[in-house]
């Protein structure tokens, strides 16, 4: 049996115990209840709730800087597919050298002045003034279908320019251009000599693609097919081809035909 003074001992030990827990427990209580303590704790979740806010801004700023990205490339892809496809025509070329034919459009006079400068951005090896003769080129595009390149003391354009406009009634009427009087003549046939094959005069040009000079003309117009030639290559755009000197009859037939 314990003798009364171990009893004591233990007795105290447990009261003590008690008293210990009860105040370590009251103490939390006041600490977790004090302004330190909740300021603490307030002042550790707005530090949370400002890092997460970070990572969604950063988040999204870069999503967004990746979406601009795609666009502008895709922007410049297009860019330069339209430049490209204006540059180099997968099948004829024009007397510009750059773009395709189709159909009854006359090619590279989409505008004055050819290609858009900021879209083309000039090939490396064009000069200012070989862009300067494109755009004369293009414009002396717009004024027919036809474009008879001369020379006027050249006997075989002579040749070229009685056939088609004596010999024929052509609508619209070809347009002559004299390389011999033009101030940019010179560079204007070297660059149909570039663009088309052909450096001697005549250079005869329908839908913007060479079909001859001189002896071709004549050699057409003996074989009678130079009308049938012209109507096929001009399309709609030509309206109207008739041989001054044919019959009546020849002529009918022809328009059927």
């Amino acid at each position: 049996m314990p003798s009364q003074r171990r009893m004591r001992f233990f007795g105290t030990l447990i009261v003590i115990t008690i008293v210990v827990l009860f105040y370590m427990s009251r103490a939390a209580h006041q600490t977790q209840n004090s302004d330190f303590y909740t300021k603490t704790q307030q002042a550790l979740q707005e530090r949370e709730f400002a890092e997460a806010a970070k990572q969604r801004d950063a988040d999204s700023v870069g999503s967004r800087l990746k979406a601009a990205e795609e666009q502008a490339k895709k922007a410049a892809e297009e860019r330069y597919s339209s430049a490209k496809g204006g540059i180099e025509g997968p099948d004829q070329k024009s007397v510009a050298g750059r773009v395709k034919m189709d159909g009854d459009k006359v090619p590279g006079v989409a505008q004055q002045g050819g290609r858009p400068r900021d879209q083309t951005a000039i090939l490396e090896h064009e000069t200012p003034e070989d862009h300067e003769v494109e755009i004369e080129m293009n414009a002396i595009l717009k004024k027919s279908p036809m474009i008879i390149f001369s020379k006027s003391y050249c006997p075989h354009s002579k040749k070229a320019k009685h056939i088609l406009l004596e010999k024929y009634r052509i609508v619209p009427e070809p347009y002559v251009v004299e390389l011999d009087l033009n101030p940019q003549g010179a560079k204007l046939q070297s660059f149909l000599a570039k663009s088309t094959g052909r450096r001697t005069v005549p250079n005869i040009l329908l839908m913007g693609k060479s079909i001859g000079g001189g002896d071709d003309m004549e050699e057409l117009d003996e074989t009678d097919t130079l009308a049938a030639k012209i109507k096929e290559i001009g399309g709609s755009r030509i309206t109207e081809v008739e041989h001054r000197g044919a019959r009546p009859e020849v002529r009918r037939q022809r328009a059927k035909a």
